[in-house]
């Protein structure tokens, strides 16, 4: 071969450890070169290995070539991921002080008859200076948010501080023992190096005291490797075990003092047709010896109750409508104080975030009812921070004006009913009956959806004197918490499917509806959403396969031969499409696709809103973790020919993908997390809900309320950043510092939410942790995979074969935890419950409580005076809303009567 020829070779070729040329179109084996130039090979092939490790890594978002030269393109993903990030914090802390209607919902004077809200009050307050609430944030303990958030918060908290923990001791032995020693051998900091900017970044953290040396056994070097598996291994499983026993020993400790309804009632499923009337299956349960029931709820096909309310929701706001325009026409336009003209505070408004004092009622729910309508008591507490405390300068209530209005407006009929005769001179709304209102006789309209209302409500209260059909579920309340326990843990028949016991959710969390579902209807359901869901999972491996093309030029020239001659000739080009953009068009994919994942959960036809929202974590991790992980990764630069080698080539794609990784959490964790913080949907809401859909003095109410923390939407994300970091922990230090900045950015954001401007209403009492271990599990079991993928391609057999017994132990480790954690993360154990034998319930318990030392929990106070009583066979038939102040509000009937109420109506 001519010389020259050969120093080209030299200079753009790579070698594989079997001594074979790997050109770009075929392999050449060196017995083809002449004996002049094996030496300069080998020479050259020596100094390849002993730099860059025993094999080349191939890297999709790379040069011409497919290997990337630099790390220019991290450091643009850094710094666009900062400017997004900074940005967005920085526009946080003054929108915060300029709206906190938004973004201390929870605080907003609006909200105090709002539970979720209400309990948070007693939080510290925010002052007002632009970073002041970062350390009082900072400050808040986990008994704090146990108090006022609840046990599920505190569990989701748990899993990022666990997280945090993990990452911070993995870090640490790669930054001390990992990269040293693999910059030793290979000069590298990670294995799937990019190059010599990997050797200025350990020059800036070790300085020249460290050494390159190149003439030692990879063998004994990949070693570590086997060593840091274990090590990681064992490192995730001590803080998942801690973070599990802390879990379990605070719900049980926290529950345990609980005596609210929920923790006193099961659910029962399978009731056969004998027993299902409520004084028949009181007796039976009471023969079993088990305990004492004191309330028996059996559920009824109410589906025409359903029909009827949906129809009469539709009226109400018809004619909440029309009383506005007719309100608006006669020159009355102040028909709610929560209807401002924009987010910033209305002309009387005061909001003192550091010490502000209350001027409405904080007054717990449970005594509403019977405070007097002028106000709170003397000596009432402040709110809480940044609260809309002030009082609001008005000439008078708008309430007042309202009624006082109707006062003068409507005569009554002394001789017959009451009718609404209104004053000949004010204006009213018109329509015509006929087809599409185009023809007939014009008729009053708010007369008109009057009648259909008495009609519907007529119906209504016809039909909740009529005997519907039972069904086969039933809610039992026993007399004491240990019995409830006893009871849900229990076989109570012989036959299969019948009297299956479990935990009642909470009565605020039933979805009634759903309920009332006969069983067939049920199971139709849940066989078309998982049908479609299936379907749909099915359907996303296209788009996610068409961008895995993007990922680099060999695979782009496949699907666009232009397109790839143009990005080889426009390096700026090249680095756009397959180095910065891929991680923004999966952040995408993540953000709109659970959305509809959620969408689908709710029609599936759950009973309660806990249970839904357990559903939308599994089929959101699920979708994120099969298309958005195992898909992109196998596509994306393995060829699944060989099942056999499915871990090597699960290994190699990784590795190749590890670029990507790294820019996809340093965006996910710098760049977005912050955005959340804004909460764009509902700074969008306000000023497009003033100018679109908010009509009616409810409309401004519903637009108050703060925005609800769903975990479906939130916590599938985390988990699979925390899988592919423990994934990439032994061979990746960038990833594995990504990582844990992810989760301290992550923990920091979600704790300010979850306390200061969301609420969450749903009640899972923790149950969401046996989710969050067994994905982990899953993720051990990738990484395990990952290793000895990647040892094997070593060809360091010993090592990959010493960690084959870590997926069996890690095996070992779910089933102990589902045999002996799982009961403890379901139900209270009976030496957990603080007088167990005591039935508190009804008076009683406002009595007991009056006596105790004991404060009541968060669950307690929200179940307070609630019972398994089917909503719509209780709640008042109150007409239109027409005018909300303060924590009052103001129904006109069919007949003009007005009627104000102080209660709770919108939790």
């Amino acid at each position: 071969m001519p010389f020259p020829l050969t120093l080209f070779l030299l200079n753009d070729i790579q070698f594989d450890t079997a001594s074979h040329l790997i050109c770009s179109r075929d392999q050449i084996p060196l017995s083809h070169f002449s004996e002049a130039i094996k030496p300069k090979l080998h020479r050259h092939m020596s100094l390849y290995n002993a730099t860059n490790g025993t094999k080349p890594i191939f890297d999709p978002i790379g040069g011409h070539n497919g290997y990337r030269v630099g790390a220019r393109i991290a450091r643009v993903q850094i710094a666009l991921a900062l400017f997004l990030g900074v940005s967005a914090f920085m526009l946080f802390c003054m929108l915060r002080k300029r709206y906190p209607r938004i973004y201390v919902a929870n605080f907003n004077r609006a909200n105090q008859n709002y539970f979720h809200s209400f309990s948070r009050r007693n939080l510290p307050r925010l002052p007002a200076l632009l970073f002041g609430w970062v350390p009082i944030v900072y400050k808040i303990n986990e008994e704090q948010v146990l108090e006022h958030a609840g046990l599920d918060a505190v569990v989701f908290l748990g899993f990022f501080k666990m997280c945090i923990k993990t990452l911070a001791v993995c870090v640490l032995f790669a930054y001390t023992v990992l990269s040293p020693v693999r910059y030793w051998f290979t000069g590298r900091v990670d294995f799937p190096g990019e190059g010599e900017d990997n050797d200025e970044l350990m020059n800036f953290f070790f300085g020249s005291f460290l050494k390159r040396k190149h003439k030692h056994s990879f063998e004994q070097f990949l070693w570590m490797y086997t060593v840091f598996t274990y090590v990681f291994t064992f490192v995730l499983l001590y803080f998942l075990y801690r973070q599990t026993l802390k879990i379990i020993d605070m719900r049980q400790h926290y529950l345990g003092k609980q005596s609210s309804i929920t923790d006193r009632t099961i659910k029962i499923l399978g009731i056969p047709p004998v027993l299902r009337d409520e004084e028949l299956l009181k007796r039976h349960i009471n023969s079993l010896g088990v305990g004492e029931v004191d309330s028996v709820c059996v559920v009824k096909e109410w589906n025409v109750l359903n029909d009827l309310f949906s129809l009469r929701k539709h009226l109400l706001y018809q004619l909440e409508s029309l009383w506005v325009e007719f309100f608006t026409l006669n020159k009355i336009q102040n028909l709610s104080e929560l209807a401002p003209s924009d987010l910033r505070l209305s002309v009387g408004e005061d909001i003192r975030m550091s010490d502000g004092t209350a001027g409405s009622s904080t007054t717990s729910p449970r005594y509403r009812d019977s405070q007097s309508p002028e106000g709170s008591p003397e000596g009432s507490p402040d709110s809480g921070p940044n609260s809309e405390t002030a009082s609001v300068v008005t000439s008078a209530s708008c309430i007042d004006i309202v009624t006082e209005h109707l006062a003068r407006s409507v005569l009554a009929n002394n001789d017959s009913e009451p009718s609404l005769i209104i004053d000949e001179s004010l204006k009213r709304p018109k329509m015509r009956k006929g087809w599409f209102g185009v023809c007939g006789p014009k008729v009053d309209k708010i007369d008109y959806y009057n009648q259909k209302l008495l009609v519907v409500d007529k119906e209504i209260k016809r039909y909740r004197k009529r005997d519907f059909p039972p069904s086969s579920t039933a809610f039992i309340t026993m007399r004491s918490v240990a019995q409830a326990q006893m009871l849900a843990q229990a076989v109570l028949d012989p036959k299969v499917n019948h009297l299956i016991t479990n935990l009642a959710p909470a009565p605020h969390d039933i979805i009634w509806k759903n309920l009332c579902l006969s069983r067939n209807e049920r199971n139709t359901r849940i066989f078309l959403v998982m049908t479609l869901i299936g379907l749909i999972s099915v359907l996303l491996v296209i788009p996610v396969r068409f961008l895995t093309n993007f990922l680099n030029i060999k695979s782009i020239s496949r699907v666009s031969p232009g397109l790839a001659r143009f990005l080889k000739d426009h390096k700026w080009a090249e680095n756009i499409i397959t180095g910065i953009l891929p991680p923004y068009v999966f952040t995408i994919f993540n953000i709109v696709m659970p959305y509809v994942y959620i969408w689908f959960t709710k029609r599936q036809g759950y009973t309660s809103r806990g249970d839904e929202e357990l559903s939308a974590i599994s089929k959101n991790f699920f979708y994120i973790f099969v298309n958005l992980f195992l898909v992109f990764t196998l596509f994306g630069t393995a060829i699944l020919t060989d099942t056999a080698q499915l871990a090597y080539q699960l290994a190699d794609s990784l590795k190749k993908l590890s670029l990507f990784y790294v820019d996809l959490i340093i965006l996910q964790g710098i760049g977005i997390f912050p955005y959340k913080l804004l909460l764009l949907g509902n700074l969008l809401k306000w000023p497009l809900g003033s100018l679109i859909w908010c009509k009616t003095p409810r409309d401004y109410f519903n637009l108050h309320k703060p925005p609800v923390f769903n975990f479906g939407l939130q916590l599938p994300q985390p988990i699979l950043i925390l899988i592919i970091t423990i994934t990439y922990s032994v061979i990746s230090t960038k990833i594995v510092t990504a990582g844990l900045i992810y989760f301290i950015i992550g923990y920091f954001v979600f704790k300010y939410q979850l306390l200061y401007a969301c609420v969450h209403p749903p009640h899972n009492t923790g149950k969401v942790w046996p989710l969050v271990v067994r994905r982990v599990i899953l993720g051990l079991l990738i990484f395990h995979t990952m290793m000895v993928g990647t040892l094997t391609a070593e060809r360091a057999y010993t090592c990959a074969t010493v960690i084959l017994p870590m997926p069996v132990f890690t095996m070992y480790i779910f089933w102990y935890f589902h045999k002996h954690y799982i009961p403890l993360s379901s139900f209270i154990a009976l030496r957990s419950i603080e007088n167990n034998e005591l039935p508190y319930h009804g008076d009683e318990e406002r009595g007991l409580y009056g006596s105790t030392s004991r404060a009541q929990t968060l669950d307690e106070e929200r179940e307070f005076n609630q019972s398994y009583v089917y909503p719509n066979l209780v709640s008042d038939l109150d007409g239109p809303l027409v005018a909300v102040d303060n924590s009052e509000v103001l129904f006109i009937g069919a007949d003009g009567s007005s009627t104000r109420k102080r209660i709770p109506i919108f939790q």
